[in-house]
């Protein structure tokens, strides 16, 4: 059963899934629009989870990031791979690796970095720290109902990694895309609290290879059929999975911890 906001009276815990939710999976970015890390337990910050996009692959001439929305031009950029040795200070390059898509594997202070991400791109491109650079909001939550009711074929596991959540949400007993009766709720996690703001419209970046995820070219029209809802009251309707979140309260969490949805 979904829940939704005559399952949450204000004030009161969505008892209804008591048991049911709980974080499913955990993941990090560390650089934009490469494929991330699954991790145990993550440290959530005012301006997201520590350490995810706060690198970025950036145009050498003009200085834009380059996104894999672009994707004739950086679309490849998901078919790497990164992850944070120390989570310490994310902005170390020496913490940084890469995986490139033919396995090669570099830390992000390796001279030849950039030239390996130009000739990569085929264009002339340098890895850079900086400012988090999200696109739209700085958590993305996603249930593991929304995956199963698109029924792609793929296992639960494939199939979630062409949507790039931050938060899976284990929704087990329920039915549906879950998170669309999300956007006047708040999710408790442990400490950290999180409210959710905005339905995810998807784009071609779903349809592209995701590491060794190969390419689903029909994936967006999927999407569009099952779930063809507004992005947020007064937004326009789109195909959508997932809900975009605001940090309300920092702190730890981890895979297994009860998710605790409340009125906002």
């Amino acid at each position: 059963m979904a829940v939704t906001l005559e399952h949450v009276p204000a004030g009161h815990t969505a008892s209804v899934c008591w048991g049911f939710v709980r974080i499913g999976q955990l993941w990090r970015y560390p650089v934009k629009s490469f494929g991330g890390e699954q991790l145990a337990a993550a440290t959530i910050e005012a301006d997201g989870l520590r350490g995810d996009h706060v690198w970025a692959v950036v145009d050498a001439e003009s200085g834009a990031v380059a996104t894999a929305k672009k994707f004739r031009r950086f679309g490849v950029l998901l078919t790497c791979g990164a992850r944070l040795t120390d989570d310490t200070e994310p902005r170390d390059p020496a913490s940084l690796e890469l995986t490139f898509p033919d396995g090669t594997v570099v830390s992000g202070d390796d001279q030849g970095v950039d030239v390996m991400l130009s000739d990569l791109t085929g264009h002339a491109v340098r890895l850079e720290g900086r400012a988090r650079t999200y696109d739209a909001a700085h958590l993305h939550v996603l249930t593991t109902s929304s995956v199963d009711a698109l029924e792609t074929g793929d296992p639960f596991d494939v199939a979630v990694r062409r949507f790039r959540p931050t938060i899976v949400v284990d929704t087990e007993g329920m039915d549906g895309f879950v998170e669309n009766d999300w956007l006047a709720v708040r999710l408790a996690l442990g400490d950290v609290v999180i409210e959710p703001n905005k339905r995810t419209d998807r784009c071609v970046m779903v349809t592209l290879d995701h590491q060794e995820i190969p390419a689903r070219r029909e994936m967006l029209r999927t999407v569009m059929s099952r779930n063809r809802v507004m992005t947020r009251e007064g937004g326009k309707e789109a195909p959508c999975i997932g809900v975009y979140a605001q940090v309300r309260e920092t702190g730890t969490v981890r895979c297994g911890d009860p998710v605790e949805i409340t009125a906002a």
